[in-house]
């Protein structure tokens, strides 16, 4: 899989440019605020309809527009080629979503037509420091992977706010009398429980290639882990459905007072390991951008591994506070994994040119 053709109109600092990939390696280099973060960001637009970045649509219309377009022609082995096109209007915040000019019903039916993996450095911090942020970097693996868990996962946020919503207007009575609290107990722990599942089984077949890549890219030898911790977890979804079922009603006298879902994938805590040690808390900022990019990597196997194409790497400043050794091993490593787009102001130094990368200035 591989993006041949971009053009974006109105798109962040971009008022319209057009840039080709002829090769399965490219170097995006340019000066800070040239846009090079800009051109990643739009690229995995391509593959989830939103910003990797966390950005809303209108934050991402160029100053001074109305609206943005993000328009590609991706290159799929054994596959006719596809055209995927995304607009947003600010004036009536809609957005919509063309696969070969043909509209689609719901922006949701992209995800998994292209696939993508977005490596940024203003992400160490935040996705590794926030457990809503770890939570939200698995569910896009996920999603990416499995239409059914990117059903399951819609369809517990749409119960999950109905519940919430009932908790906040009816609290006081629902500690009275629980009747109405109960279908969507039933509801939530169903879904709930398959949602818990599909990301357990994902972290376990990330295991060995995280704690693999960690060590191609970090010199010390610290071993990296990563576990999924949930107070309803069962050894299969029906024992974790019961646990759920007995868990909400254990706290339904505490959600009603608080107006709001204790329990849940929501809730849930998907927590990264050097050594036992939660990095989270302990590691530095260099454990921490290391351990982020194994995860990267990581994920760009299992979409290989569970869709048999691989994804399109999109690096950004990847070797920033890397020495030459531990740059040229990162770029060992990225080597085989299909399309990497790489932004970087390092061209000189690692010679990737000679690597057969091909370079875009801005």
């Amino acid at each position: 899989m591989r993006v041949s053709h971009l053009q974006l109109e109105n798109y962040r600092s971009f008022t319209s440019a057009e840039f080709s990939f002829e090769t399965s390696g490219t170097a995006v280099c340019g000066d800070n605020g040239r846009g090079k973060s800009n051109l990643l960001e739009s690229m995995f637009f391509l593959a989830v309809a939103k910003s990797g970045r966390g950005a809303r649509d209108r934050d991402v219309v160029r100053w001074g527009a109305e609206h943005y377009a993000i328009s590609a022609r991706v290159e799929r082995e054994e596959e006719d080629p596809l055209s995927i096109r995304i607009a947003y209007d600010r004036r009536s915040q809609k957005k919509r979503v063309f696969i070969d000019s043909e509209p689609l019903e719901r922006l949701s039916d992209l995800v998994g037509r292209f696939n993508a993996v977005l490596f940024s450095p203003e992400d160490v911090d935040l996705v590794l420091r926030d457990p809503s942020e770890r939570r939200r970097l698995l569910d896009i693996l996920v999603s990416q992977s499995s239409s059914a868990y990117l059903h399951d996962l819609e369809q517990y946020r749409r119960i999950l706010a109905q519940r919430n919503s009932l908790l906040k207007t009816q609290g006081w009575q629902l500690t009275r009398d629980v009747s109405s609290l109960v279908p969507w107990d039933a509801q939530l722990s169903e879904i709930g429980a398959r949602v818990i599942h599909h990301r357990v089984d994902a972290l376990n077949r990330l295991k060995d290639p995280l704690r693999e890549l960690y060590g191609q890219i970090s010199p010390a030898e610290d071993v990296l882990t990563a576990s999924y911790r949930s107070p309803v977890l069962g050894t299969k979804v029906d024992e974790t459905t019961k646990s759920y079922i007995a868990l909400l009603e254990e706290k339904r006298t505490e959600e009603a007072k608080l107006g709001f879902t204790l329990i849940g994938p929501h809730r849930d805590q998907v927590v990264f390991l050097l050594d036992d040690h939660p990095v989270h808390r302990f590691g530095s900022k260099g454990q921490m951008k290391s351990v982020l990019l194994a995860w990267k990597l990581a994920e760009a196997q299992f979409l290989n591994e569970q869709t048999g194409r691989k994804p399109v790497l999109l690096m950004d400043d990847i070797f920033s506070e890397l020495d030459d050794k531990r740059a040229n091993s990162v770029l060992d490593t990225i080597g085989p994994f299909g399309q990497v787009i790489l932004a970087t102001a390092r061209d000189p130094d690692l010679d990737l040119a000679g690597r057969g990368y091909a370079t875009i200035s801005l």
